[in-house]
């Protein structure tokens, strides 16, 4: 790792430390590092970058976690690669990062990595969508207030109602209709949320009881004055 940092950096012994830390199997002590590592700030995001570029290495989950941290744009090419090419727990990592940035060009790229088929990934992406406020990310939360894990079906209702966009009712209400106890929970606050209440039937049901009560309410007038 010496060898791959640039000459200001490698002479930093602490710093040189933290990096091993980082990759380090102690949850405690991975996490300490990374503190300690974000705490330097700007200064060593082109260094973090230039370990995770190379993303053959293991124990990279940590300089994602620190890049997060921090919270450099130029950190967001290098992670979004990370979350793509990475091992399981590079990918988590960097998508946890990706999600401390709130701009434009972080969005598609949280959305793209929620149709991948990993619950506990399309959990935490569903829960951050919810913070952007922004009515693209409205597709794919309805497809995911329905996925058969509960725990992303319900992190996705949730996050529907924290839109504050009037156009996810009609998710939340089949949400409220096909989920479980706790999914419905979350469909019914929402709902609430946006001024809304649950619908016990769909609107193409209600269209045909309508119908057939039109059509008794007929029968029944003809077969009066037959």
């Amino acid at each position: 790792m010496d060898s791959s940092l640039p000459e200001t950096i490698g002479s930093d012994r602490f710093f040189e430390g933290d990096l091993k830390e980082l990759a380090n199997d102690d949850p405690f002590v991975r996490d300490q590092a990374v503190v300690r590592v974000a705490q330097r700030g700007f200064g060593v995001v082109q260094a973090l970058v230039s370990i995770l570029s190379d993303f053959a290495k293991p124990g990279l989950a940590g300089v994602a976690c620190a890049l997060g941290k921090i919270g450099d744009r130029r950190a967001i090419s290098v992670l979004a690669q990370a979350a793509k090419m990475g091992d399981e727990d590079l990918r988590v990592a960097a998508i946890w990062a990706l999600a401390q940035f709130h701009e434009p060009e972080v969005l598609p790229l949280l959305i793209s990595e929620s149709e991948r088929p990993h619950p506990t990934i399309q959990s935490y992406i569903a829960n951050v969508l919810g913070t952007f406020q922004n009515s693209s990310v409205l597709p794919i939360l309805a497809k995911l207030s329905l996925h058969s894990n509960r725990e992303v079906a319900f992190q996705a209702a949730s996050a529907l109602g924290e839109i504050g966009d009037r156009g996810a009712v009609p998710a939340l209400q089949q949400s409220w209709r096909h989920g479980d106890a706790l999914v419905r929970a979350a469909s019914a606050a929402s709902l609430r949320r946006l001024g809304a209440t649950p619908s016990r039937v769909s609107m193409g049901k209600l269209v045909v009881i309508l119908v057939a009560l039109v059509l008794a309410g007929v029968l029944a007038g003809w077969l009066v004055y037959k």
